[in-house]
């Protein structure tokens, strides 16, 4: 076999079992962000009231404060 015809096995190979694989992964991660966004949107009022009270310096320096710091995004909403 020639080099150009070994690349477009190789290629082939890789549009016909990579591309799937690749966009499933993508598409998995897609959609465990929408389902964090959405749990994160029903239990923001209870998670993050002990983060609204926190002091700024709390807030960098805790780990407390580093693992909820997606309560920023729902501070205005409380």
């Amino acid at each position: 076999m020639s080099d150009n015809a070994s690349r477009a096995v190789v290629l082939g190979f890789f549009a016909i079992v990579g591309t799937p694989i690749l966009a499933g992964g993508y598409f998995e991660h897609a959609l465990q962000q929408r389902a964090v966004v959405e749990v994160q949107d029903r239990n923001f009022k209870t998670s993050c009231k002990t983060y609204k009270e926190m002091t700024t310096w709390e807030r960098w320096s805790t780990p407390l404060g580093w693992r909820d710091s997606w309560c920023d995004d729902y501070l205005a909403r409380m």
